[in-house]
């Protein structure tokens, strides 16, 4: 993890981010941006995600996200490495690819639109589910119509599909590598419950969840152009 690298540029970096968070009328009109994200467990840093979003002049917008994990021993040895790449259009799933080892358990998931709904694989088996569903990266809000109540989930990692909730909570001000911005603090329920918090442009800033016992943290600290 490129920790040191971070602290060493912090003047610039704070900067940036603030400049980003509060300029959501620019944000929105990029073409690229990464957000890079270090995930902490128990308080302690154990991985990065890097999520890199592209908008296209056809009205896709792809997300490409990797992430690299090690939890410390002191906790249990855990090893997390995940690569995937989502495509949607008007806040529909597209095509999905991704590339998952949760701790020595692989998969290898697909899902492409299709006039029916998606068609999903998993390694070797291959199933048919709805077309409306939102991922478990969490990347940007769902759909105007579906953020405060019943929601059809694609987990990334293993590719399951389930039911849960999605709530708003409240607009709270958090201080994001030094500067405070408002945040648009959102709940998912049901077989999970995970926190999340998004900027003016409905991008993921933060990220809260239990694994095992132990509190999970994703927070970005850079946004790259």
């Amino acid at each position: 993890m490129r920790v040191g690298a971070r602290y060493s540029t912090r003047p610039l970096m704070v900067l940036a981010i603030g400049m980003l968070l509060l300029a959501d009328k620019q944000l929105r009109a990029a073409d690229i941006e990464t957000r890079d994200f270090v995930v902490f467990v128990s308080s302690k840093a154990a991985g990065e995600v890097h999520m890199t979003i592209h908008r296209r002049d056809d009205g896709t917008i792809s997300m490409r996200c990797d992430t690299d994990i090690v939890v410390p021993k002191f906790i249990g040895k855990y090893r997390f490495i995940y690569r995937g790449l989502e495509i949607w259009k008007d806040h529909r799933l597209i095509q999905f690819n991704s590339s998952t080892d949760d701790n020595g358990s692989r998969y290898l998931v697909t899902a492409v639109a299709e006039t029916d709904g998606l068609r999903v694989k998993v390694n070797n088996s291959e199933r048919k589910i709805g077309s409306e569903v939102w991922l478990t990266s969490y990347w940007s809000l769902p759909d105007p119509k579906l953020r405060n109540g019943s929601l059809h989930m694609l987990d990334a990692d293993n590719g399951s599909d389930f039911e849960a909730k999605l709530t708003y909570i409240a607009t709270e001000k958090r201080v994001v590598a030094g500067q405070e911005v408002a945040l648009n603090h959102y709940r998912i329920s049901g077989k999970m419950t995970v926190d999340l918090w998004y900027d003016g442009s409905d991008r993921l800033i933060r990220q809260e969840w239990t694994e095992q016992g132990h509190k999970a943290v994703m927070e970005l600290v850079r946004i790259r152009r």
